[in-house]
């Protein structure tokens, strides 16, 4: 089957991650792990998972048996609910029973033993997860690209006559909604960027982008042609 998404999932065991990444390849889920070492910190970690560019997250709960880190998969779900609050995870362990009194919602948590048993065939529990996994991405994207869409009819409408006070305000709330959702990429939002001025240059910046764009694609067809 060819690859529909991506998924990071956060175990120190190496050997867990080439196993769940040949589990799940047959059912369309490139699975990817992230390095750790002595001492690191959730920061870090979560750098390495901002960077990767997935689709959805699994933690394993037991994260220090190794004593490599020094936090729970616990942390970590805590850590991306509130800065990506609405992007697709779950607790993904053996270890549901530890899980459960840390763990703020239930629902992220599922069985590996349950969802992948012994026996194979009987896989019913396994397309039910298969089936999560699928429709939290996608409920995820439909979201984040319809909050998108209306942003670019507006800009649109913007360029070609101008908006009226209610739609400014809806630019800006659709903004601050995005915003929101994804404290990781900009810490901070100074009161100053906040304002229909900064909103006004966005169509610039845009078209400027996509000339940008444009001349390196042009640039690239030339030099091919040589």
């Amino acid at each position: 089957m060819s690859i529909r998404y991506k998924i990071g999932y956060i175990d120190e065991d190496p050997n867990q991650v080439k196993l769940y990444k040949r589990k799940l390849r047959v059912y369309g889920f490139e699975v990817i792990g992230y390095e750790f070492h002595k001492g690191m910190t959730i920061e870090e970690l979560m750098e390495q998972v901002y960077s990767s560019n997935i689709d959805l997250l699994m933690i394993d709960f037991r994260l220090n048996e190794s004593n490599v880190i020094p936090f729970n998969g616990d942390v970590v779900e805590r850590y991306v609910y509130e800065n990506k609050p609405l992007f697709p995870h779950i607790i993904f362990t053996n270890k549901v029973d530890q899980a459960e009194p840390d763990v703020d919602d239930l629902k992220l948590i599922f069985d590996k033993e349950i969802v992948f048993p012994e026996d194979e065939g009987n896989n019913l529990r396994t397309h039910h997860f298969i089936e999560v996994l699928t429709k939290s991405i996608e409920q995820y994207k439909t979201y984040i690209n319809g909050k998108k869409e209306k942003i670019s009819e507006l800009l649109d409408k913007e360029e070609a006559g101008g908006l009226n006070a209610k739609e400014k305000n809806d630019l800006l709330s659709l903004q601050n909604e995005l915003l929101c959702l994804d404290k990781m990429s900009i810490s901070e939002v100074p009161e100053s960027l906040k304002s229909f001025e900064t909103l006004e240059k966005i169509s610039q910046a845009r078209k400027d982008a996509e000339a940008y764009i444009q001349s390196l694609l042009e640039k690239i067809d030339d030099e091919s042609k040589r």
